[in-house]
């Protein structure tokens, strides 16, 4: 008896590994977004590039309003694969065109764009998606998303993968 219910746990557990696979949701281990060589690019363009210059300008007020969720605290060291979570906010009477969301990584604004959407959804409210393998670094991407009316926003989000967690 034990043998016969050791045996159908074998063949469900089989079973559910295989609709697992199909599902898609295997692809939720994570995703390369950006990969190693990216990063060395990246990392090699901040060494030699000069420091910018800081300015500090204020948003457009018609300007849509783009908020990283996850990563959240910068600075803070965070685990990859992580979770990346953005809320888009449009001005009063617009709407945000999803359609315009790009995602650009580093000073050399590698496009992002196409990779994360095979793995997220991007709606009027924002986007979420789970299991973007980042090397272990620092990192700097680019979100840039626009409403009906022609209206961009740009938002910087910096963080740092790996090192004391």
């Amino acid at each position: 008896m034990m043998k016969q219910v050791l045996r159908g746990l074998a063949v469900s557990g089989a079973a559910v590994a295989v609709l697992w696979a199909s599902s898609g949701l295997a692809e939720a281990a994570g995703f390369d977004l950006v990969t190693a060589s990216e990063a060395q690019q990246a990392a090699q363009a901040e060494r030699t590039m000069p420091p910018p210059v800081r300015t500090r300008s204020l948003p457009k007020p018609d300007a849509p309003a783009i908020k990283v969720v996850s990563p959240s605290a910068p600075g803070t060291p965070v685990a990859a694969p992580l979770r990346i979570e953005v809320a888009f906010q449009p001005a009063a009477g617009a709407k945000i065109v999803p359609s315009s969301f790009r995602v650009l990584y580093g000073l050399l604004k590698i496009d992002l764009t196409d990779r994360l959407r095979q793995h997220a959804t991007v709606t009027e409210n924002g986007l979420v998606v789970d299991g973007a393998k980042v090397p272990d670094g620092q990192h700097r991407m680019f979100i840039q998303v626009a409403d009906d009316k022609g209206n961009t926003a740009e938002q910087e989000v910096r963080f740092r993968v790996g090192g004391a967690l």
